[in-house]
């Protein structure tokens, strides 16, 4: 597929406040997710953080989707590998964020992943996922900050999740490009033609779209810098 010539501006969904469920088509991945992530800490003043539980949280390909890497100097990452340590990372976000500004954005990936996990007996495992979901609903109310949540599966278990989360969106595959869709059906579809067809969902579809968001807010420019990025 030859490179895009001309590309209408791209747009990404506005995060509304409050716990927003995104459910997203597995051959999209995280990419979504982590756009989403760098478009708030773009057009905010606080910092972004991602508490993944389902191993998404690939800090190398945040990186290369960064328009630069002072960025990355705004947005933490930590994993959660049991279900113990992702409700003591959740348990501990809420309460340092008590004493601190309020972030522009906190993602939580896969939160229901570690809680379907065989070493862990289904009862206690349903009342510490319902204890992750208070912890992000605690941070969406106290800062007034949008909170971006995925799951693995949406089935009763993860009914909790459905019930917290004020807005729900969908982003599916479409051969036109990545469609974001609310409850109401209304779509956003991030789209670039190229001269000889679209240039579909790839790193660097994702990289224009937020060089684009990037000049939108006035913020970082997508020329690197020499330091190292600040995720952690």
């Amino acid at each position: 597929m030859s490179t895009p010539s001309k590309r209408p501006p791209a747009d990404l969904p506005e995060l509304s406040l409050g716990v927003t469920l995104v459910d997203v088509d597995d051959d999209l991945g995280v990419e979504p997710v982590q756009a989403l992530l760098l478009d708030r800490v773009l057009g905010g003043d606080g910092p972004g953080f991602w508490v993944d539980g389902a191993n998404r949280a690939n800090t190398t390909r945040l990186r290369e989707l960064a328009p630069a890497d002072r960025v990355l100097d705004r947005v933490e990452v930590a994993r959660g590998f049991t279900a113990y340590q992702h409700t003591a990372l959740l348990d501990r976000l809420a309460g340092r964020l008590a004493a601190r500004d309020s972030p522009s954005v906190v993602v939580a990936t896969g939160l229901d992943a570690r809680y379907r996990a065989a070493d862990v007996d289904r009862e206690l495992a349903g009342e510490m996922f319902v204890r992750a979901v208070a912890s992000v609903a605690r941070v969406a109310r106290v800062h007034d900050a949008p909170v971006l949540v995925t799951r693995r599966e949406a089935d009763e278990f993860s009914r909790p999740l459905r019930r917290a989360a004020e807005t729900h969106l969908t982003c599916r595959a479409t051969r036109f490009g990545p469609r974001f869709a609310d409850a109401a059906g209304e779509t956003e579809t991030l789209v670039y033609r190229g001269a000889d067809g679209w240039l579909q969902t790839t790193l660097a579809y994702w990289r224009e779209v937020l060089a684009h968001r990037a000049r939108l807010h006035g913020a970082a420019t997508p020329d690197r810098e020499a330091a190292a990025p600040g995720v952690r």
